[in-house]
């Protein structure tokens, strides 16, 4: 697990804004907070349940992320995505296929199946092949 001060200083390094070079403002940081914020409950919202508590009115960068380890780099790099224009950047190909692909791998490591109810069988309606020719043979 990571905290998310390590998740939105990756993503400044997707966008090639390192902390040695350019200092965020707090400001910055919070609109960033807000970001990653909306992006979890996004994603929570289409099914991709990775389990994320960390809210908006926490401004405490230092709190460790309830998400599992296989999601941080898609979460970085989606993050990324959605920083980069704020700072006049524009994103990579490779940065564009890194979230891309990440987010294919959270989709698919947290989907459900949907399960029938036992004893259920789908029914063939009146105009089916089944019921049809089904008394021919």
């Amino acid at each position: 697990m990571a905290t998310r001060a390590q998740i939105l200083a990756r993503a400044y390094a997707h966008i090639g804004i390192a902390d040695y070079q350019y200092d965020v403002t707090p400001d910055e940081r919070a609109d960033a907070r807000d970001l990653l914020d909306g992006m979890m409950a996004e994603w929570g919202a289409a099914g991709v349940a990775l389990g994320y508590t960390a809210s908006g009115d926490d401004d405490n960068d230092a709190v460790e992320m309830t998400t599992p380890g296989y999601a941080n780099e898609a979460i970085s790099t989606n993050l990324a995505l959605r920083l980069a224009p704020s700072f006049g950047k524009q994103p990579a190909p490779g940065l564009m296929a890194a979230a891309t692909r990440g987010l294919g791998l959270c989709t698919a490591k947290t989907a459900r199946i949907p399960q029938r109810a036992a004893g259920q069988v789908p029914v063939y309606g009146a105009g089916s092949f089944y019921r049809r020719y089904s008394a021919r043979y």
